[in-house]
């Protein structure tokens, strides 16, 4: 299997990490794209998706740092998956209440504790302006939620991908 091969180097290889890095910081250009040049303010759930985007940055980083050790890229790429997966879980959330085929409320606050009250420290990123309901369309006809529930399950199904590849990675 030349792919799995392919991977496998990968996972050694700086490309990978930084690929995650450079697509997670492209994904909050986007949204701060959105909020400051659309005017399209942030919901509870587009702060949690920036959330795990900055928490995908902070295992990539040490991907990228431990990437020759295996027990290194086990963390990193389990850090990875679970960032994808609370993503794709968010973006099923997003949709659905969009398309209200969940019935869901959205305030306006985090509610996280003090020791992580981004939204107090970081307001112009991280404060939710609006409620939850609506996403923007981004290109023909195809809304924000549609667009990131497709995005997160295919980051999902890679990076599980990425972590069963960093389980079977033979130790230097």
């Amino acid at each position: 299997m030349k792919i799995n091969s392919t991977l496998q180097k990968g996972i050694k290889n700086k490309s990978l990490w930084l690929g995650l890095i450079l697509l997670s910081l492209a994904m909050l250009s986007i949204a701060w794209f959105y909020q400051y040049v659309l005017d399209e303010p942030p919901c509870v759930l587009c702060i949690h998706f920036r959330l795990l985007f900055i928490v995908t940055i902070f295992f990539s980083i040490i991907g990228l740092l431990s990437r020759n050790t295996k027990l290194g890229n086990i963390i990193s790429a389990f850090g990875v998956l679970a960032s994808f997966s609370f993503m794709a879980e968010r973006a099923y959330q997003t949709l659905g209440t969009e398309r209200r085929f969940i019935n869901s409320e959205c305030s306006f606050g985090l509610n996280f504790p003090d020791w992580i009250a981004v939204d107090k420290w970081f307001p112009s990123f991280f404060e939710p302006l609006t409620s939850c309901g609506y996403t923007p369309e981004i290109l023909f006809g195809v809304t924000m939620a549609e667009a990131l529930m497709v995005f997160t399950v295919v980051m999902t199904l890679f990076s599980l991908w990425v972590f069963i590849l960093s389980l079977l990675r033979k130790p230097n």
